[in-house]
């Protein structure tokens, strides 16, 4: 057991918090258990409700734990912190926080696309697209719904069956050839839609991020897609020169 430091000029909620963080991010506190109640913590570490309540406060605040109101306190699932200077795959990602990404793909149809799609696809008139509703976890949790849009022209053959199986990116590369090799994505702050909201299991108006991406192979638009990504679980940074 780590030993808190009366003398320290480092606050006592500080250093608690520090321990039960380092407890976390080492997996001797996993995603989803349940950590000590606050009485516990107290005993265990000899200090007073208010600064357990402190060091608590401020590892909900960094997503590193989540309360149930009469059940406890619990391990997250962690932040993804994402460099947008390069491309990226979301179940890439999850992998290499130590997370099992799982894709459940609710709807997937052949239609034919709105005019502003058509466009970015550079779809003749009367040219369909597949349509494909994703909703992207990590373990289990609900991280993301990404509505996606692709030439059928490009993807002739495409199944659901696939899709549930393989990284949509990965069947892209290995059955169509098709290399993803650059993409245009922006975000904004948006709250989060009944609909969407139901999916999640959080309430309306919870804070989101609003995202839309056009995929490109060479100079060819392949793939539109935009999203719901939740707020609290994503931070997205550029490194400026």
């Amino acid at each position: 057991m780590n030993i808190l430091n009366e003398n320290s000029p480092v606050a006592l909620y500080y250093q608690l918090k520090e321990i039960l963080t380092q407890k976390i991010v080492q997996n001797e506190l996993v995603v989803g258990e349940r950590l000590p109640t606050e009485f516990e913590l107290c005993e265990q570490y000899g200090v007073s409700r208010i600064t357990v309540r402190q060091a608590l406060n401020e590892l909900e605040q960094d997503g590193l734990i989540y309360r149930k109101q009469g059940v406890g306190t619990f391990v997250a699932t962690p932040r993804i912190e994402q460099s947008l200077t390069s491309f990226y795959s979301m179940s890439e990602e999850f992998r290499k926080r130590g997370l099992t990404p799982r894709t459940e793909v609710v709807e997937f149809s052949k239609e034919l696309p709105p005019k502003k799609i058509a466009k970015a696809l550079e779809l003749g008139e009367g040219q369909p697209v597949y349509y494909i509703k994703r909703l992207r976890f990590a373990d289990d949790t609900l991280m993301a719904i990404e509505y996606t849009y692709l030439p059928l022209v490009t993807f002739a053959g495409l199944t659901k069956e696939e899709l549930d199986t393989t990284p949509l990116y990965d069947i892209m590369r290995n059955r169509f050839g098709v290399i993803t090799s650059s993409a245009k994505e922006s975000f904004g702050a948006v709250a989060i839609n009944k609909d969407d909201a139901a999916h999640f299991g959080l309430p309306e108006g919870y804070p989101a991020l609003d995202l839309e991406r056009f995929a490109y192979s060479g100079s060819t638009c392949v793939e539109y897609t935009t999203g719901v990504m939740r707020g609290d679980k994503f931070r997205f940074y550029v490194k400026l020169d």
